[in-house]
């Protein structure tokens, strides 16, 4: 079996991806994907995943996790769609020497044991670190940037290293990524890569996160727009979207606040070259599927 495992990170779509899947149930039934809810597994879960090294017996500990998982859905999928926008860690705990979320790799790893039977694919997104750490700082609810970073160095933080570690330790883990800002431009090729769906197939909600940047003024421009021309391939709709964000985009909802920050413009403008660098190098890497407009 299957397992794709969306595995956040937090704070970017979030729980929007399950919202947006659950939308397209005809589509993951036609390829046989289960889609649970969440309350059938992410708590029990992570308890498993805290088990499993102790355990001697975790054939039947994935037996009964599968089933618990499954008891509300078809049976035999080809594949479960599990999103856990915590796996790697909480947002308090997303930095340490100089790593974005040092604790991934042991996580994945106790997954992979409980799972060991089942083929696994890890989803994840990425965010620029100068508004990712910031957007941290407002969850955990903090002005002290330091209960973010610990004494990291903000410009020593690379995804990539992620990325490494990951494929250092699992090397044969199918890991597909995109980066969040694109997340509204690329909504329906990330949802049809969960379904394993052609890109000719139809996806219900295929703008929703457009939707939530554009005036509402400017979202029924581009509704009407789009019906009026159905044959556009995939490069025109892409290139309608970044025009219609151009023109109607909300700044409230592109811009991040950055007050509670030290950075001048300066140092914002080096954290997202590097991340631009961190970027391709990750879309470069074996094994890792990168999402792009």
């Amino acid at each position: 079996m299957r397992i794709l495992l969306h595995a956040g990170v937090h704070p970017t779509d979030e729980d929007k991806l399950f919202a947006s899947l659950d939308l397209n149930g005809q589509m993951l039934s036609k390829q046989n994907i289960a889609l649970p809810r969440f309350k059938l597994y992410r708590r029990p879960l992570r308890q498993a995943m805290l088990q499993v090294d102790k355990s001697h017996s975790s054939h039947e500990m994935r037996v009964n996790m599968i089933n618990s998982i499954l008891q509300n859905s078809a049976p035999n999928p080809n594949a479960i769609i599990l999103s856990m926008p915590l796996f790697f860690g909480s947002p308090r705990d997303c930095v340490s020497n100089n790593q974005f979320f040092p604790q991934a790799t042991t996580h994945l790893e106790r997954f992979c044991s409980l799972f060991n039977q089942d083929e696994i694919e890890i989803f994840i997104s990425i965010r620029n670190p100068a508004t990712f750490i910031p957007a941290a700082m407002s969850i955990i609810q903090t002005t002290q940037m330091n209960d973010i970073l610990r004494g990291s160095n903000y410009m020593a933080l690379r995804w990539s290293e992620l990325f490494d570690r990951i494929r250092g330790r699992m090397p044969s883990l199918k890991i597909t990524a995109w980066c969040d800002e694109d997340t509204p431009f690329i909504w329906a090729q990330i949802l049809r890569r969960f379904a394993s769906a052609p890109q000719s197939q139809a996806v219900a909600n295929a703008y929703a996160l457009f939707a939530q940047i554009l005036s509402q003024e400017g979202f029924e421009r581009f509704k009407s727009y789009m019906q009026s021309h159905p044959d556009m391939n995939p490069m025109q709709r892409r290139k309608v979207m970044y025009a219609f964000a151009e023109k109607f985009a909300r700044t409230e909802a592109i811009e991040q606040d950055l007050s509670g920050t030290p950075w001048d413009q300066q140092t914002i403008d080096r954290l997202t070259e590097q991340y631009d660098y961190d970027v391709d190098r990750i879309a470069s890497m074996p094994g890792v599927t990168f999402i792009e407009p």
